[in-house]
């Protein structure tokens, strides 16, 4: 499966969890193809329907927005832009959906606020 930086996907389980119930777990892919295509693994950012409105570190996704029917997601969730992890690409159960362009670019930004700005 080639994987693309904006594809919404499901993995078993999300590796912040306790392990004691595996669950599948939609996940937002951030690494670029181009990374994707040359390593094992893949950058993701959990996403969430827990939407905390006040947390800086979560883009919220919501199901009233006319392209949220790209994503695959069931209903309105946040991507927990502060809990970004690798996963193996071979444990990726399939993909999901896609994320808008604009959605993208404002992960971006939090992901840089969070990395760069002290």
């Amino acid at each position: 499966m080639s994987l693309e930086s904006g594809d919404v996907i499901l993995i078993p389980y999300a590796p912040y969890t306790n392990y004691l119930v595996t669950k599948p777990r939609p996940c937002l892919v951030i690494s670029s193809s181009q990374f994707n295509k040359t390593r094992p693994d893949v950058i993701l950012a959990p996403i969430t329907s827990n939407i905390r409105e006040r947390d800086s570190t979560q883009v919220v996704l919501r199901s009233d927005e006319s392209h949220f029917s790209q994503t695959g997601l069931r209903c309105s969730s946040a991507v927990k832009c502060g809990a970004i992890f690798t996963f193996s690409q071979r444990q990726v159960r399939r993909k999901l959906g896609v994320i808008h362009s604009d959605v993208l670019r404002e992960v971006r930004q939090v992901l840089s606020r969070i990395l760069i700005q002290d």
